[in-house]
């Protein structure tokens, strides 16, 4: 199937998607200011290992990329995104699809899971975000960000990122990708200012669901996670693996491991076929 991004409407904002691949629908979020662009340069998911596989649905979350945005903070809570997801797979007409991301993609899996349990056939879920008690401080972090990104434009946010990346991508994604930092930049000094301030605030009004409800998913789940990543802790998905019943957790602390996860993905996929 040819991967030609074109428009869906969903609810109320144009998004941009793209599906490639054959077999097990798989529907996937990128992260915060991120895009399908953006992941594109990662070295790390290598969507054409999972072609013969998976279908595998791919955009731009609204706000984010070439999707459309919309006014309220509140629409960029993972909760709200989760809807987009569904979205998505409403108009595909998908009966049952992995659902799967990477840090805000992988909240709004969660989220999608717990909405429509008998829809998602697995999670697969990639650098689980700060959540819980270290959520506080991630969020006071996004709402200085919205400020200055409000008062001196996403450009300025743009620079102090790219002057301190150690704050913001872990050694080994430096070291695997030391393009992407540019490239992200570059993305966010062309940002709307309302827009990417609205991101942030959304970003900072959201939390995981509670762990009980956590524990209530059954599905079978892969947690794929890297170590040195403030925004990205170890904890989360540590504890993510204990209260899940049927995850499988594999971290990867060296570049060697971190070609390892297509690999995974592509095994978590046939097994799930195989049920």
């Amino acid at each position: 199937m040819p991967n030609i991004p074109k428009p869906m409407r969903i609810n109320n904002a144009d998004l941009i998607v793209a599906t490639s691949g054959t077999g097990t629908p798989l529907v996937w979020g990128h992260g915060l200011m991120s895009s399908m662009a953006l992941e594109n340069l990662a070295s790390w998911f290598q969507w054409e290992r999972l072609a013969e596989v998976a279908t595998v649905i791919r955009y731009d979350a609204r706000g984010h990329g070439q999707s459309s945005a919309t006014d309220d903070p509140n629409d960029y809570t993972w909760p709200s995104l989760s809807k987009d997801m569904i979205g998505i797979a409403d108009q595909l007409k998908l009966e049952r699809f992995i659902a799967g991301g990477m840090s805000m993609g992988c909240a709004t899996a969660i989220y999608t899971a717990l909405a429509a349990p008998t829809r998602v056939l697995g999670l697969i879920l990639v650098t689980p975000p700060t959540a819980w008690e270290t959520r506080a401080a991630q969020a006071a972090m996004y709402e200085q960000m919205a400020a200055l990104v409000e008062s001196r434009g996403a450009a300025t946010l743009a620079t102090m990122m790219a002057q301190q990346p150690q704050d913001l991508f872990p050694a080994l994604l430096q070291e695997a990708a030391p393009e992407l930092v540019n490239q992200m930049g570059a993305q966010l000094a062309g940002y709307d200012a309302p827009t990417l301030a609205n991101v942030l605030r959304g970003a900072k009004l959201t939390d995981f669901p509670a762990r009980i409800q956590i524990q209530s998913i059954t599905l079978p789940c892969l947690i794929l996670a890297w170590e040195g990543d403030r925004g990205h802790p170890l904890a989360t998905a540590e504890e993510l693996q204990a209260l899940l019943p049927n995850a499988k957790a594999h971290i990867a602390r060296s570049i060697s491991d971190l070609e390892l996860w297509p690999q995974l993905m592509r095994t978590f996929i046939l097994g799930l076929e195989a049920r």
